[in-house]
């Protein structure tokens, strides 16, 4: 298993689901298939990242995902469906495995900030085999964080609706 997997294995032992939903390319990373031989009561559904939307059209939720090969054979505005899909629906937390070609981050269309702009978080980057490997996470529990100014008690109040001009 190498680095990336491991970093995906870690997140799973930590998030540990009872259903499991992954979308990759191809066959389940390593990651997926030795934390589902630990954990044998884990409902794992694959999906294949081509034909993803249609699939998960018809699924409901899951305690987790994990995608890895997935933003890779489909074009950004697939890419970013699949993504906001599993986000909005489908999981409250997942994580995600992206190939870089380069110390920029950039994979064929994607980008780091593009990720960014889609609530992800990153997790881990790093370098292996001559390649950029960034794994990034999503969690709506740590998402939008409480903020303080963000009250009824200060500038939100309807009370102070025509008190202070902004």
């Amino acid at each position: 298993m190498n680095l990336v997997q491991e970093i995906l294995y870690e997140l799973l032992e930590a998030a540990n689901p009872a259903s499991l939903l992954c979308v990759t390319s191809g066959p389940a990373p390593a990651s997926v298939t030795q934390f589902l031989s630990h954990h044998p009561g884990c409902e794992p559904t694959r999906v294949d990242a081509e034909t993803a939307l249609e699939c998960l059209a018809e699924m409901g939720r899951f305690d987790y995902a994990v995608l890895s090969r997935a933003l890779e054979p489909l074009d950004p505005k697939d890419g970013a469906a699949v993504i906001a899909r599993v986000r909005d629906v489908h999981c409250h937390s997942f994580a995600l495995a992206c190939r870089h070609v380069d110390a920029h981050h950039k994979e064929g269309a994607w980008s780091e900030p593009e990720l960014l702009t889609l609530a992800l978080n990153l997790h881990r980057r790093v370098r292996e085999d001559g390649a950029w490997y960034s794994v990034y996470t999503y969690d709506v529990d740590t998402y939008n964080r409480q903020r303080e100014w963000n009250s009824p008690d200060d500038w939100a109040h309807p009370r102070n609706f025509r008190r202070y001009r902004w």
